[in-house]
């Protein structure tokens, strides 16, 4: 996962470094304005809408953003009770990538403007001219908002995706979903063992061809093109497809 060139890998985590600081609040503040929305001022109320991102830095989800470009941070809470409902859960649960897709669009415009005035993107050396510098600055946290909105709507337990097939079928089977919560963290095993190990003996890789079912379609869209990054490929060709 760490990709063929160490230098290059390194040198991509620095570039990486504001855009982590950037997505990770970004869509946890997208699920708070969305609870807020939906009635339940619980994140309000506890000081979540303060500028102090440490709130939402989790450290699982920063070692993720560096070793596979998508990331997760310390969930917001919120009163369950004030949020029932399917179209008040799916509006919360689509509140955080929602938020990534909206910072993504804003960056890849800002990267476009760049890009016409001659800027060259390089996430893999240092060796840039200043204004370089800043569009791979403003490419990185395009890319993170971009891949985090993709992941996070990944049916997986624990991401919004499957949040939003929790909200949309969990009262015709709750019996499934309380066995799937209470193996949550089984299932994550499982799933990381598929992401290490699929490139060996599939010779692909899972994770890229996941993220690329949301994402490819998002950053072509945004930018005209599928694009990637150090370490992930979310395109479909780039995935063996």
């Amino acid at each position: 996962m760490l990709g063929a060139d160490p230098v290059a890998f390194l040198i991509g985590c620095i570039f990486l470094i504001p855009a982590v600081a950037v997505a990770i609040p970004v869509h946890e503040l997208g699920h708070a304005v969305a609870a807020v929305l939906m009635g339940d001022p619980s994140p309000r109320n506890r000081g979540y809408f303060r500028p102090e991102p440490r709130l939402f830095i989790n450290v699982y989800g920063v070692v993720a953003a560096f070793l596979a470009n998508v990331t997760w941070g310390n969930p917001v809470p919120v009163n369950e009770y004030r949020l029932q409902g399917v179209g008040r859960k799916l509006a919360f649960a689509l509140g955080g990538p929602a938020a990534n897709l909206v910072v993504a669009a804003v960056f890849g415009v800002l990267l476009r403007v760049l890009a016409g005035a001659g800027a060259l993107v390089n996430p893999a050396t240092l060796d840039q001219a200043p204004l370089g510098y800043l569009a791979t600055i403003v490419y990185a946290i395009f890319f993170l908002n971009l891949s985090t909105f993709a992941f996070q709507l990944l049916p997986v337990p624990g991401l919004d995706g499957w949040r939003v097939v929790e909200a949309l079928f969990r009262s015709r089977n709750p019996r499934f979903f309380f066995n799937v919560a209470a193996n949550t963290r089984t299932i994550w095993m499982i799933a990381l063992l598929v992401v290490l190990f699929a490139p060996l003996l599939l010779h692909f890789s899972v994770l890229d061809a996941a993220v690329a079912i949301f994402f490819q379609p998002a950053s072509t869209g945004i930018l005209g093109q599928c694009v990637i990054y150090v370490v992930l490929h979310p395109c479909l060709a780039s995935a063996g497809f």
